[in-house]
């Protein structure tokens, strides 16, 4: 728990120490941030949880310190101009920021709160992530992989670079029964489709098996052996997959044969 800060109460005979709660004492210093054309007026105490934020409000700080000139981000006519993003999402950063308030962000979403799904994570992760807000991103990283589907979480992965989602979500797409939409074909590229393609259709592809005693099935005549066999689905189990997609991962994305 953080120390609280202790200020000397005086016009009293008794003076009291009287300290600033270290979770509800807020800094209320609202700095305006434009993007686009759109103004944004938001508590300094939220943005100094970003270490790229934190940072250059010490810099300006330091060298603003015996001009006159208004600081930047102080009015609307003089906002800090943000670049490089979009105003809608600097808006969801700000959402999950202020809900998550500190607390366990995924318990704070409630039917006030807008609901916590991929169109309002993936941006403010994007930006939680560009800016270095570590808490945030933590708390955002197993809600995105609770709420994206397995396409979603093998484009984030490898925007983000997290490796660990990306085989467990290909074998999953490679084993489901659905075939790829177009937006999911989209979100994993062309490499991805080949990929899965490639694993199912080894998965499909009819093989000779042996007989089994307890059920009737299709014969197939082999001219080769001049003798009939069995015709059946050969199975692919997910391991195999996963070694498969293990291999073609370490070799960047490409087949070794």
């Amino acid at each position: 728990m953080a120390k609280a800060r202790a200020t000397e109460s005086k016009g009293t005979a008794n003076s009291e120490t009287v300290v600033q709660h270290p979770k509800f004492f807020f800094d209320n210093t609202l700095v305006v941030i434009q993007i686009e054309n759109v103004q944004f007026n938001v508590h300094k105490y939220q943005l100094v949880k970003s270490d790229t934020f934190r940072d250059m409000f010490t810099i300006a700080e330091q060298s603003g310190a015996d001009s006159e000139e208004p600081r930047e981000g102080s009015s609307t006519e003089n906002p800090i101009k943000m670049e490089g993003v979009s105003a809608q999402d600097f808006e969801s950063l700000l959402t999950v920021l202020y809900a998550k308030n500190g607390l366990s962000f995924p318990s704070h979403f409630s039917s006030h709160q807008p609901e916590p799904n991929a169109s309002l994570i993936i941006p403010a992760f994007r930006l939680a992530n560009m800016w270095n807000f570590s808490e945030l991103r933590e708390y955002l990283m197993p809600l995105a992989e609770q709420v994206l589907n397995d396409a979603s979480k093998i484009a984030f992965a490898r925007e983000f670079h997290v490796q660990q989602w990306i085989v467990p979500a290909y074998v999953r797409l490679c084993h489901r029964k659905n075939p790829l939409d177009s937006d999911e074909a989209k979100m994993i590229g062309l490499e991805g489709v080949l990929l899965i393609s490639r694993i199912r259709e080894g998965k499909y592809t009819k093989k000779p098996r042996p007989p089994c005693h307890n059920t009737e099935a299709a014969k197939l005549y082999c001219p080769s052996c001049k003798a009939e066999h069995t015709l059946d689905a050969a199975f692919v189990s997910e391991e195999e997959s996963e070694g498969e997609i293990n291999s073609w991962v370490q070799n960047g994305y490409q087949f070794v044969n």
